[in-house]
């Protein structure tokens, strides 16, 4: 047999003598108390010695399965969302699965045409972060189309569905503490204006804590498309300047943090002296600034293992049981360096 020529189940059936079907039920995993250990063994080893590796559209035609998982992120160029994609995909891999990476851009009219186009290639599950006001759609694409969805990032309250998400209420909680036991007294949240879960718990962490220590609260919303623009830093100067007694900032994100370190840099505040700060969402650039910002890091690499595991876990007990769902919330780590 030539090395070059692609070789098929026709052409293994004919070298061993043994019917494709009995060649198709062992590489399909299928043979299991069917077929003799000998055979097994006997297709197997020769599949190994001439490298044969199985046609995966005509494959995934017979079994209905791609052994395809979309990752739909909120933005994949985030170094959150990029570090945890990567982490996935090492276990996916190594449990037989591939990763398709795409962005909803927090669009809901974007996340509906993604969706739609992956259904149509018979994806076996989607893991998203979904965008503001997608919970209607999600809901239907778990109970009206019985789709394996793990939802990561955020979760809503008005239905039960599966979750891996972080502590995110906890985790604000003790930043504001942090702040506070360092000798921070006007201590201000900068956040998103949304009603995700992640941005809502964050602000409510804040406002309880400051309620604890009866603070006055400064908190300033921004609209999450002017995140990243001038329009998002002028917001965080004029704050800033209509409360110039703000001793503390707790960023509700590591892009805002970004905007606001630029801002500070900009009007001559000296990080702790005059404001300290702490930021959700570790990026390297906190830890090589001067000086290096504390933060509450995510767990990455459990947070993509759950992720992986659940999903992996909600196939396996396919079709879809209103009782068996898979919800994680993990503990960040507040990790403290020089700016409070």
């Amino acid at each position: 047999m030539k090395k070059n020529k692609k070789i098929s189940m026709k052409d293994i059936s004919k070298e061993l003598g043994i019917s494709i079907t009995t060649i198709s039920f062992i590489i399909n995993n299928k043979a299991e108390n069917k077929i003799s250990k000998e055979v097994i063994k006997k297709v197997k080893d020769y599949i190994e010695k001439v490298g044969y590796k199985p046609n995966s559209s005509a494959q995934s035609l017979r079994t209905g399965k791609s052994k395809t998982i979309v990752f739909m992120a909120e933005d994949i160029s985030d170094p959150f969302f990029s570090a945890i994609a990567k982490e996935m995909e090492t276990i996916a891999f190594n449990n037989g699965y591939k990763i398709i990476y795409c962005s909803t851009e927090n669009k809901k009219e974007r996340a509906l045409e993604l969706l739609n186009l992956f259904k149509d290639r018979q994806v076996d599950a989607f893991i998203i972060t979904p965008p503001e006001g997608f919970e209607d759609e999600l809901k239907n694409l778990i109970y009206g189309e019985n789709q394996v969805v793990m939802v990561f990032d955020r979760h809503f309250d008005g239905f039960k569905h599966n979750y891996v998400v972080l502590e995110n209420y906890n985790g604000a909680r003790e930043a504001t503490k942090s702040l506070y036991d360092s000798g921070k007294r006007n201590i201000a949240f900068i956040g998103i204006k949304s009603v995700l879960s992640p941005l809502s718990n964050r602000l409510e962490g804040y406002r309880d804590s400051i309620k604890k220590y009866n603070l006055k609260e400064y908190s300033l919303l921004i609209l999450f498309d002017n995140i990243k623009t001038e329009k998002g830093r002028d917001d965080i100067k004029f704050f800033l300047e209509k409360h110039p007694e703000i001793d503390g900032i707790l960023f509700a994100t590591n892009n805002l943090a970004i905007s606001g370190l630029r801002v500070i840099k900009n009007k001559g505040l000296l990080i702790p002296e005059d404001l300290g700060i702490i930021s959700f969402d570790d990026r390297d650039v906190f830890e090589l600034f001067t000086p290096p910002i504390s933060v509450i890091a995510q767990p990455v690499q459990e947070l993509a293992e759950q992720l992986i595991k659940g999903t992996l876990k909600l196939l396996k007990t396919k079709p879809f049981k209103e009782d068996a769902f898979y919800q994680k919330a993990l503990k960040g780590k507040l990790i403290i360096r020089k700016s409070q």
